[in-house]
């Protein structure tokens, strides 16, 4: 995930906007300047400023916001995971009580808690927070709207349709990916992330050759590091170059061109790519393995 120490200095006028009044099957979120989508989510009455992104697998709390819960439930069991940089995460896993998103709630959910540093956030709400729910992602409104079967069937009339693949892992995990075309040659697997940050289109370094970028080029390459925000020991090296084309691999008027894509060492997949260019209004209808978009 970007780095987002920047957020901080939005979180104080995001305060009063998350709080306006909205429909009783509507989370209102602040789109930040980064990209992200802040929400307002409590636990045990406990109220956090939290990131809502699809490509984070496993709802995350900073260990600052953890140690206010008092039903806080350490499982004996742990989880490892890999951020997408390759970054490896041995983490522990908790149960914490009465977790409020919206009109969402949860007795009891599984959740990580680590040590570090996300600007001023209190963690991340991933999407399998929601997977048992369809929702829209409202740029306009600025609200995730739960929807109904009625909703699905209405929307449908008018939306384009996205297939995407879903990776649960352990019943723990839940990220989803979906085909594009990169240059109309290569036929890549992009995992969709909300919190990946604006405009950040990142491809495996190993594709730089097939796409005919060098990377030794440093006339048309730039070059750059960058340290984890967990681990600090832990840096990636990502070449900046720009790409011709990308569009979905089902739905071609779906696309971007002559953009600046981030090609990533180590990366362990095809692909991670921001979501909010796809469309206005994105409905994620996971029951039927399907995005919605409309422009």
């Amino acid at each position: 995930m970007k780095s987002i120490y920047i957020l901080i200095l939005t979180l104080f006028t995001a305060h009063a906007s998350l709080h306006a009044q909205s429909k009783e099957n509507e989370i209102p979120f602040q789109l930040l300047p980064s990209g992200h989508l802040l929400v307002k989510a409590s636990v045990e009455g406990i109220e956090g400023n939290f990131i809502f992104d699809t490509g984070a697998g496993i709802t995350v709390f900073v260990k600052q916001f953890s140690d206010k819960l008092k039903a806080l439930k350490k499982e004996d069991g742990g989880y490892t995971g890999f951020r997408a940089t390759g970054e490896r995460l041995d983490i522990d896993l908790y149960q914490v009580k009465d977790f409020n998103l919206g009109p969402i709630h949860k007795d009891w959910q599984e959740v990580s808690s680590i040590e570090a540093n996300f600007g001023g956030l209190d963690g991340i709400i991933a999407l399998k927070f929601l997977e048992n729910t369809a929702f829209t992602i409202d740029y306009e409104k600025k609200v995730i709207r739960l929807e109904t079967a009625g909703s699905i069937r209405e929307i449908k009339k008018s939306a384009q349709i996205l297939p995407v693949q879903l990776e649960q892992s352990r019943d723990k995990s839940l990220t989803l990916f979906s085909y594009f075309k990169v240059n109309d040659t290569l036929k890549l697997q992009f995992s969709l992330d909300s919190g990946a940050g604006k405009d950040v289109y990142r491809i495996n370094a190993k594709y730089m050759e097939a796409l005919g970028i060098d990377k030794s080029d440093t006339a048309h390459v730039k070059t750059i590091t960058k340290k984890s925000e967990v681990d600090e020991n832990f840096v990636s090296h990502i070449y900046l170059a720009q790409v011709k084309k990308l569009a979905c691999n089902n739905t071609a008027s779906i696309g971007i061109e002559n953009f600046r894509a981030q090609f990533l060492e180590g990366l362990i997949y095809d692909g991670i790519i921001w979501i909010n260019w796809l469309g206005s209004k994105i409905t994620f209808n996971l029951d039927e393995k399907e995005l919605l978009i409309q422009r």
